[in-house]
């Protein structure tokens, strides 16, 4: 369209010169008829405001720029131009990011989620974009946790501070997935742990102190260890009593025996009778 601008303007400064030429641009005007004319600013404007969705404002600065903070969203709008490369979603009130809702933006380098009242993020939410986009911004949500492959082949740079995140395994293979797992692992304070002296704590710290993976598996070896050390408390405690039972039964019945009135020995009896004791 450009190159059509500049032929005009070419055209205009051949009037003066010899008949041939002036032939030859004759001719060239001909060919360049049926080029459409450059567009008017206030023509380009309209087409941007067209394309762009509801509440959101659109600029063409280094690549579509898609504006939409602070404009009350509830979800992310899904007619987004194609084209978009830059886009603000911030201070809305979106709560979650559904599978494949960014597919079909090829183009798309930063995202700013921020600011919202995300909870969930689907396991395919970044499908489409995770090789392209350059920076991803969720910081001050509400993200608990996320599917662990929620960010799989992501390349970007996450911001997910000031999410009350739940520190667990899932959160750790999530973190050691992503490219820049160590300055993001940096920033996520654990609310919650699965062990509890690990909330309020910087995740980094946590990860460090414990492989959050191989707790389920330790504690399940501690509650077998438990189980048969109590299952050998009672046989002992068992056989102890029966033991001692059988002891106090024997010392009972000897003293009956004992108490028994002992028979004198008769002259006329022989002597391999034997005598009750």
């Amino acid at each position: 369209m450009m190159s059509s601008c500049l032929s005009q303007v070419s055209l205009r400064q051949g009037v003066g010169k010899p008949a041939q030429t002036q032939r030859f641009s004759r001719s060239h005007i001909l060919r360049q008829s049926k080029t459409p004319r450059c567009p008017r600013k206030d023509q380009h404007d309209e087409e941007m405001r067209v394309m762009c969705p509801k509440g959101c404002l659109c600029s063409s600065s280094g690549g579509l720029n898609v504006t939409c903070s602070n404009a009350n969203l509830k979800e992310i709008p899904r007619d987004l131009p194609p084209e978009t490369v830059l886009l603000y979603l911030d201070s809305n009130q979106i709560t979650s990011i559904p599978n494949e809702i960014f597919k079909d933006l090829h183009q798309l380098r930063v995202l700013n989620l921020s600011k919202n009242g995300i909870e969930f993020i689907d396991e395919h939410a970044f499908k489409g974009v995770a090789e392209t986009l350059q920076t991803l911004d969720l910081s001050d949500n509400r993200i608990q946790s996320v599917h662990k492959n929620a960010f799989n082949n992501l390349k970007a740079r996450a911001r997910i501070a000031n999410n009350p995140w739940h520190c667990d395994c899932t959160l750790q293979q999530v973190l050691r997935s992503m490219v820049s797992n160590h300055e993001t692992a940096h920033s996520v304070i654990c609310k919650t742990s699965v062990l509890d002296e690990h909330a309020g704590r910087p995740f980094l710290n946590a990860a460090n102190d414990a492989d959050l993976c191989n707790l389920p598996k330790k504690t399940t070896d501690y509650a077998m260890l438990v189980t048969m050390f109590g299952w050998f408390t009672m046989v002992i405690s068992y056989v102890v009593y029966y033991v001692r039972q059988n002891q106090e039964d024997a010392r009972r019945h000897l003293e009956y025996l004992k108490s028994l009135p002992s028979r004198q020995k008769k002259a006329d009896e022989p002597d391999d009778i034997s005598t009750v004791v």
